[in-house]
C-alpha cells in the first residue's frame, strides 16, 4: 500500500534521513533489493521499532517532558532579514517571509515558523548569510567565486530550461553569453547577470541543439527553440509569452529539439 504524508521540513528532514540510512544499512548486510525496496522496508522496520519501544518508559516520558533530546536534524536556512527579526518576539509582522529552506523545495518561510524552529531541541537550524539578489556579482576567469555560485543557486532555485525542476544545486552554471578563454575581455562576463543553472542534459542542449536564451531581468529567463518558439521561464514557471498554455491540441513542455 501507498502512503503519503505532510510533515513539519524538520520531521521530513530527520524521517528521510533515518530511511536512507536503514536502506543503506541492509545493503551492507546483502540485500539485493531494489533501493525502492530497501527504502521501504527501512521504514517499516522504523514503525516495528517503534512499536516495541512504546510510549511507557518514564525516561523516554521524562525526555519528551523536558525537550532534552539531542539534535538530529539539521535545517539550512537562507535568511532575507536579520537576525534580531527571528528572535525578538515582540516584532509585529510575524507572518513576513524571512527566509527560505533549500532542503524543502525552495519553501518560503515566515518569523514565526523559524522562532518554532529554532526553540526545537531536536533540529539545529544553520542561516546562512543574507544574499541580496539585486547586487552585481562578477569575477575574473572562467570559475565563479562561491560567493557568485550561492547567489545564482539562490536566485534560479532550479534548472532555468523551461519545464526542468531540477535542483540548482546540483546544476552547471552556464554562461549565457559564452566565455572567451583566448580573450576574456572580449567574452562574456563569469558575472551573475550572465550566469544561470543548467541542469547537465539542458546544458548540452543549449550548447549543442541550437537552442538559445537571454536573461531580460534576474531571474526571468526568455528561451528560443531551434523551431523559432519562445518560451517564458521565472520564479512563478515556465510559458510561452504572451499567450495561455497549453492550447488544446499541444504538449504541456517544450520539444527539446
Amino acid at each position: 500500500m501507498g502512503l503519503e504524508a505532510s510533515l513539519e521540513i524538520p520531521d521530513a528532514l530527520a524521517l528521510a534521513a533515518a530511511v536512507e540510512s536503514g536502506a543503506e544499512h541492509l545493503a551492507k548486510l546483502g540485500s539485493t533489493d531494489t533501493v525502492d525496496g530497501r527504502r521501504a522496508t527501512a521504514l517499516g522496520d522504523l514503525a516495528r521499532h517503534q512499536l516495541t519501544i512504546g510510549f511507557d518508559d518514564n525516561d523516554e516520558a521524562r525526555r519528551i517532558a523536558t525537550g532534552s533530546s539531542a539534535p538530529v536534524t539539521q535545517v539550512v536556512l537562507h535568511a532575507h532579514l536579520s537576525a534580531d527579526a527571528i528572535t525578538d518576539h515582540h516584532q509585529t509582522n510575524a507572518q513576513e517571509l524571512a527566509g527560505r529552506v533549500e532542503q524543502g523545495g525552495q519553501r518560503v518561510l515566515s518569523v514565526e515558523q523559524i522562532r518554532a524552529w529554532c526553540g526545537r531541541p531536536d533540529v539545529t537550524v544553520v542561516v546562512k548569510p543574507v544574499i541580496d539578489l539585486r547586487e552585481r556579482l562578477e569575477c575574473r576567469g572562467y570559475e565563479p567565486t562561491d560567493k557568485i555560485r550561492e547567489h545564482v543557486i539562490a536566485r534560479d532555485g532550479t534548472c532555468v530550461f523551461p519545464w526542468c525542476g531540477r535542483n540548482a544545486r546540483y546544476c552547471d552554471l552556464d554562461h549565457i553569453v559564452a566565455y572567451n578563454h583566448d580573450h576574456p575581455e572580449l567574452g562574456g562576463r563569469t558575472s551573475t547577470d550572465n550566469l544561470a543553472a543548467l541542469c547537465r542534459r539542458h546544458h548540452r542542449l543549449k550548447t549543442h541543439g541550437r537552442w538559445r536564451y537571454e536573461m531580460t531581468d534576474p531571474g526571468v529567463f526568455v528561451w528560443t527553440s531551434p523551431l523559432g518558439h519562445t518560451y517564458l521561464r521565472d520564479h512563478t514557471g515556465s510559458r510561452p509569452p504572451g499567450r495561455a498554455w497549453p492550447e488544446p491540441g499541444t504538449t504541456a513542455h517544450p520539444p527539446d529539439l
